[in-house]
C-alpha cells in the first residue's frame, strides 16, 4: 500500500472511522481533459446588439457566488458554523463574557465574527469592527472604535486627542461614557506582535470585567490556541469564551458549493464536489476557490453543470494562481518533494495537519507519522528530515518548538503538489510563445 492509500486509511480512522470522513484528496490525475472537436459557444458568450459580444452574465455570476475576495457576511451563506454561533451568543450575549476567535487562515474566523455580530444586534447589542495593524498599541486598537461608540453627552469633548490613552484611562471611558450594550470585535489580532501589547490588552479585558462594564471585547486572530492570541492570565480565562473555527465537515463544505453553484445557475456532477472537498481539507476559502475555477471551466466549455473533469483542472489553474503569488514558497515545496524521496506522504502529512490546525509541532507530527507510516518512516528521525525539507517554508512566531507555515493558506497546495498536480504549462502553449517570440525579434540583431 502506497503513501496515499495509507494516509487516506488514517484520516477515515481518525475523523469518522468511514471514507465520508476523508479530508485529503485522492490521488488524482491532472492532465486538461480532452477538447470537444465541435466548437462550443460558451453560456456567456454570442453577440448583442450591433454584433459587439453580450455581457458574461453566467461569469460574473460564478464570480460573485464563489467569492472568495471578501467574507461571508449573511448568516445563509456561513457553512457549517451554527454550533459555534450558538457557542458565542451564550457566552458572549447571555453570559457577558468576552471571547476569542482563532484559527487557521481561511478557516472562516471574520465571516463567522461578522455573522455573529449580526446576530448580536438583533438581541440589541450595538456590534462595531475593526482591524488590528501591525504595531499598534492599545490606544492604536481602540481610538478608531471613538467615533461610533454609543457614548454619553460631553463625553467625546473629555477625550485627550493629542496624547494616547492608557488602559485605565480606556476601561473608565467604556463604563462611564458608554450607555448601551456594546460589542467591540477585533479583527486580525493576531498581527499585533508586542507582548506588551497583548499583556495589555488581557488587562484591559479583566479591568471590563471587574468593572461591570457594558462594554465587550471580541479579538479575532490566526492562532491554534488560546495562547497563540491573547497573553491571558489565569484569572482572566474564567471571562473569556474561547472560540476554535475548526475545519468544516464534508457535508457541509458539500453544501456550501453546491449552493454557490446554484446562485450561479450551475450544477455540480457528485464527483466533482467530493474531489473538491477532499482538496480544501475543510477550508471554506480553498473550497470556493477551487469551486470557481472548476465552475470557470464549465461556464467557458458552454455546459451548466459542472463535472470532474472540470474539478480536476480547476485545481491545477488554482495551483497555478497561487504559485504565481507565492512563487518562493512553491519553489521550496518544489524543492522538498523533489528530495523527499520515502518521505514524500510525510511531507503531505504535514500539510494537512497545519491544514486542519495552524500549529505543527514536531511531537504531533511524530505522533501522526508513526500512526500512519510506522517507525521508520514516520518517526523522530523522519521528522527532522521533513522538518528540515519544508523549514523555509515555516516560521516560529509563537511557543518555541511551535511552527507555522508563513503562508497559511500553503498547506492545501501543498499535499496539491504532492498528490501530483504540477504547474507545467503544456506543449502547445511554449510552442506559440516560441513562434511569437521569433515573429517579434524578425529584424532584431542579436
Amino acid at each position: 500500500m502506497g503513501w496515499t492509500e495509507r494516509l487516506q486509511h488514517w484520516l477515515q480512522s481518525l475523523f469518522s472511522g468511514e471514507p465520508g470522513g476523508r479530508r485529503i484528496p485522492e490521488r488524482l490525475e491532472y492532465a486538461a481533459p480532452a477538447e470537444d472537436e465541435t466548437p462550443v459557444m460558451p453560456i456567456s458568450g454570442g453577440r448583442g446588439a450591433g454584433g459587439q459580444p453580450a455581457i458574461a452574465f453566467r461569469r460574473n455570476a460564478v464570480f460573485a457566488a464563489f467569492n472568495t475576495a471578501v467574507p461571508v457576511s449573511d448568516r445563509h451563506g456561513l457553512a457549517g458554523r451554527k454550533k459555534e454561533l450558538a457557542r458565542l451568543i451564550d457566552a458572549v450575549v447571555k453570559q457577558r463574557k468576552h471571547a476569542l476567535i482563532y484559527g487557521a487562515r481561511g478557516s472562516g474566523k471574520t465571516s463567522l465574527a461578522r455573522v455573529f455580530g449580526d446576530l448580536a444586534d438583533e438581541a440589541g447589542c450595538v456590534a462595531l469592527y475593526g482591524s488590528a495593524s501591525e504595531g499598534a498599541d492599545v490606544d492604536g486598537l481602540f481610538r478608531p472604535f471613538l467615533d461610533e461608540l454609543p457614548l454619553q453627552r460631553g463625553i467625546a469633548a473629555s477625550i485627550p486627542a493629542d496624547k494616547p490613552l492608557g488602559i485605565q484611562q480606556i476601561a473608565n471611558l467604556f463604563v462611564q461614557g458608554v450607555n448601551q450594550r456594546t460589542l467591540l470585535i477585533v479583527d486580525e489580532f493576531d498581527r499585533v506582535a508586542a507582548e506588551r501589547t497583548r499583556h495589555e490588552v488581557a488587562s484591559l479585558l479583566k479591568l471590563l470585567t471587574d468593572m461591570h462594564s457594558t462594554v465587550q471585547i471580541v479579538l479575532v486572530g490566526i492562532a491554534g490556541n488560546v495562547d497563540g492570541l491573547l497573553a491571558a492570565h489565569p484569572s482572566l480565562r474564567r471571562h473569556l469564551a474561547a472560540q476554535p473555527v475548526a475545519p468544516i465537515e464534508r457535508d457541509e463544505l458539500a453544501g456550501l458549493l453546491r449552493l454557490c453553484a446554484q446562485q450561479a445557475g450551475l450544477s455540480f456532477e457528485e464527483e466533482a464536489v467530493q474531489t473538491i472537498v477532499s482538496a480544501a481539507i475543510g477550508s471554506p476559502y480553498h473550497a470556493r476557490l477551487f469551486g470557481m475555477h472548476a465552475a470557470l471551466n464549465a461556464e467557458a466549455a458552454g455546459r451548466d453543470r459542472i463535472v470532474l473533469a472540470d474539478a480536476q483542472k480547476g485545481l491545477a489553474e488554482a495551483l497555478a494562481e497561487w504559485s504565481d503569488l507565492t512563487p518562493d514558497m512553491c519553489r521550496v515545496f518544489e524543492r522538498a518533494l523533489a528530495q523527499a524521496g520515502s518521505l514524500r506522504g510525510m511531507i503531505a502529512l504535514a500539510g494537512v495537519l497545519a491544514a486542519h490546525a495552524p500549529i505543527l509541532t514536531f511531537e504531533r507530527l511524530t505522533a501522526a507519522g508513526t500512526d500512519l507510516f510506522g517507525e521508520e518512516l514516520g518517526g523522530a528521525t523522519a521528522v527532522d528530515r521533513t522538518i528540515g525539507l519544508i523549514a523555509p517554508a515555516l516560521t516560529e512566531d509563537g511557543m518555541p518548538g511551535e511552527l507555522q507555515f508563513a503562508d497559511s493558506l500553503s498547506p492545501q497546495f501543498l499535499v496539491l503538489m504532492a498528490n501530483g498536480a504540477a504547474r507545467t504549462r503544456d506543449a502547445a502553449s511554449v510552442a506559440r510563445d516560441t513562434l511569437d517570440a521569433r515573429e517579434l525579434l524578425q529584424g532584431v540583431g542579436l
